[in-house]
């Protein structure tokens, strides 16, 4: 996404100046040098845009470990206990209870590779045959 916004601003009509006109500018502002750029008014209401949407991000991609998930009546109460018995058993790693309709979730840990996930994965799979490694906005210190 970043490529494509960064290949859009490029070429979608800047025009970039090695010298400033001299109708536009006042002579101060033309120094060697100096760029000037001239794009569309909108541009810059997208780029504010980017970045809000950016920001709003709390981590970064990476990879986390998924023990359980359900959907159902008591499928949160279930999640709660899958939870607490991981963090029980593995209190050196980190567990999250997600919701993502209509499913509960419970994933551990924050890895930035697959490898670093594979490694819980194995730590964890006598416990929890039916883990898997997913892809996960992690947090990152």
């Amino acid at each position: 996404m970043k490529f494509f916004f960064t290949c859009w601003l490029i070429f979608s009509g800047c025009q970039v100046f090695g010298q400033a006109p001299s109708n536009n500018f006042s002579d101060s502002l033309a120094k060697p040098g100096v760029l000037f750029f001239t794009y569309d008014s909108g541009i810059e209401e997208l780029i504010e845009k980017y970045k809000k949407s950016n920001y709003s991000n709390s981590g970064v991609e990476g990879y986390r470990v998924q023990i359980f998930t359900g959907a159902g009546n008591d499928s949160k109460s279930k999640a709660e206990s899958a939870l607490q018995e991981f963090l029980s058993s593995f209190p050196d790693e980190v567990g999250y209870l997600t919701y993502q309709q209509p499913n509960f979730k419970v994933r551990c840990g924050d890895f930035r590779s697959k490898s670093e996930a594979r490694k819980l994965m194995k730590k964890i799979s006598y416990q929890y045959p039916g883990s898997y490694i997913v892809k996960d906005n992690i947090k990152v210190d």
